[in-house]
């Protein structure tokens, strides 16, 4: 991945080599990648976890949606040094419950590419964007049709605090089970996430990056649950009801352990 000292996810490939970016999410992500022929990452920032879809499975179709024009500049970059791009759809969308344009608060300057930016305006004084940007936005359950991904066996939803939002576009979607790693940020959105995910059978589980570890939802109420093992911390979430994929994701958090530990 291409760096001006600008990408907060390849400068930490630069300085710490493989295996040091979401360690557990990534090695989830791509060994189920491995077995799926149609791949979303929804929220794609500079491409790494559609470009390593689009590896393990040259010929998967993947697209990879990305409203923050910008952070998709650099992301073509990427596709490029990659020989990706042609193979790769990028989309540059995002998401809502309807069609319309929205506003982006961009959370870094001209010269930084960060994860951030989201639709949310900020409501913290610690925190202000940069600036904003007009963005086409769209539900998913429209976004993925017109790209031949109306049934994706794997999608990444990295939303910035409207995952919520992405998954009530996406329930058309849904009723084909895609497994989902799903970033959620905070116990009001899991609680407004789970609710969606259940009425489709989904299993969930935390994914801790620094421990190496799944944790299961069980069944507790999720705002208590989600106090109880996450707190204040934002993580991945397997959302998944295909046994073959969960098994695969075993495997892979076994094949990282093994390799770190």
């Amino acid at each position: 991945m291409y760096s001006n000292s600008d990408d907060g996810v390849a400068m930490v490939y630069h300085a710490f080599g493989p295996d040091s970016y979401e360690a557990a999410s990534v090695a989830i992500w791509l060994e189920i990648a491995r077995v799926s022929t149609k791949v979303a990452d929804v929220g794609a920032f500079t491409g790494l976890y559609g470009m390593l879809a689009q590896i393990a499975v040259p010929s998967a179709k993947v697209i990879q949606v990305e409203p923050n024009s910008a952070v998709r500049a650099r992301l073509s970059m990427n596709l490029v040094a990659n020989d990706l791009f042609g193979k790769i759809s990028v989309v540059p969308y995002a998401v809502a419950k309807e069609i319309g344009t929205l506003a982006l608060h961009i959370a870094w300057g001209e010269s930084i590419l960060d994860t951030g930016s989201s639709l949310i305006a900020p409501n913290a004084p610690d925190w202000l964007p940069v600036r904003t940007e007009i963005v086409t936005a769209a539900p998913l359950d429209m976004i993925l049709p017109q790209h031949d991904l109306s049934a994706p066996d794997l999608m990444k939803i990295d939303v910035e605090g409207v995952e919520h939002i992405a998954l009530a576009g996406l329930r058309q979607t849904l009723h084909s089970r895609p497994t989902l790693l799903l970033e959620v940020q905070g116990h009001e959105k899991f609680v407004a996430c789970h609710a969606i995910l259940a009425a489709y059978g989904y299993r969930v589980y935390a994914i801790d990056d620094e421990a190496l570890t799944l944790i299961p939802y069980d069944g507790s109420g999720p705002q208590e649950w989600f106090a109880r093992h996450v707190g204040a911390r934002v993580l991945n979430y397997l959302c998944v009801t295909r046994d073959q994929h969960f098994a695969l994701a075993e495997r892979g958090i076994g094949r990282i352990r093994a390799m770190m530990g």
